[in-house]
């Protein structure tokens, strides 16, 4: 009996031992650590299971940055060239380092019109292929050009490399910009025109050129705006061409087009580079070649001021006709 009770009471005894090991546990559990250092470590703790936490996108953590196009760049004074900022929006392209005007690569110029042709010179001295232009003895001293050279085979050869040479040696920075004005008053040209064309011929780069087909009307103020240094208006037959007699019609457009409000300040008028020009000279190659002469004159007369346009005129003309032009084809040379 006595042992009976005896192992009632350990019995009891080992459950109470159990009971209040698990209510420990339970309580440690719920109360965590006590004190300042205890929810230091609670907070240390936390940040540690947030930086593994799955409900992050891990692959965003370790993914390439996205290009910032306002980064700026870096230089490194140590490297061989210029770094840039990892995260900015360029690319440094193989070869794009060197300067413009290399080591004369590939062709270079223009190929040869025809057997016996020539080409424009290219820009780098030491190129492979340069050629000369050349003219009629005869006629050296009044071309300026050397008098021993041989003849050349066309007179649209002699002014298509004439127009290339003398406008190759312009740095980019020395172009002009040019406004070109169609027969009708206020209405330019869009840039896969003839008159587009003819302005790049001649050394200039076209104020137009980004406005879209739709949009090519404009007002003074918009051209005042582009301050262009060369101003073309091309008239219409009546005014200046193969009918014309003289120019007097083409002096009225002239001083109409100076007087326009506001055109007393644009580069071109203060510096006299203002071409009335015959909407007919865009109608025939030699007609053309003839006009890209005239502009390129007017913009650049230091360049040209050995060549005389009417002359020009004349040779293509008798060239493709067979006999000298007639009427008035330009004004403002």
């Amino acid at each position: 009996m006595r042992k009976r009770t005896l192992l009632r009471g350990l019995c009891g005894l080992l459950l109470l031992l159990t009971a209040l090991s698990l209510a420990g546990c339970r309580t440690r559990r719920v109360e965590g650590v006590g004190g300042a250092s205890g929810q230091a470590e609670q907070g240390a703790r936390a940040e540690s299971v947030q930086a593994v936490s799955p409900s992050e996108s891990w692959p965003e953590a370790t993914a390439e940055s996205e290009p910032d196009p306002s980064a700026d760049t870096r230089e490194n004074p140590a490297a061989d060239r210029r770094e840039y900022d990892e995260n900015a929006d360029v690319d440094v392209v193989e070869g794009t380092d060197r300067a413009v005007h290399g080591e004369g690569e590939g062709d270079g110029a223009p190929k040869p019109a025809g057997d016996g042709g020539v080409s424009a010179s290219q820009l780098n001295g030491q190129a492979e292929q340069t050629a000369t232009q050349t003219v009629p003895a005869e006629e050296a001293e009044r071309m300026g050009v050397s008098e021993d050279a041989d003849k050349a085979d066309s007179a649209m050869t002699y002014y298509t490399v004439l127009l290339q040479d003398r406008l190759g040696t312009l740095f980019e920075c020395k172009r002009l910009t040019a406004y070109w004005e169609t027969a009708e008053d206020h209405v330019t040209v869009f840039k896969t025109s003839a008159e587009h064309e003819l302005i790049l011929g001649a050394g200039a780069y076209d104020v137009s050129a980004r406005l879209l087909q739709e949009n090519l009307r404009v007002d003074d103020g918009w051209i005042a705006r582009k301050d262009p240094q060369l101003i073309v208006k091309a008239v219409s037959g009546d005014v200046l061409g193969r009918r014309a007699e003289s120019a007097a019609a083409a002096s009225a457009v002239y001083e109409e087009l100076l007087a326009r409000p506001g055109w007393e300040d644009i580069d071109a008028v203060k510096n006299g580079r203002v071409l009335i020009l015959s909407e007919e000279m865009l109608k025939t190659p030699h007609l053309r070649v003839a006009a890209m002469l005239a502009v390129a004159k007017t913009a650049y007369p230091d360049l040209f001021e050995d060549t005389d346009t009417d002359t020009a005129l004349r040779m293509l003309a008798e060239e493709a006709t067979g006999g000298p032009p007639e009427g008035v084809y330009y004004y403002g040379v």
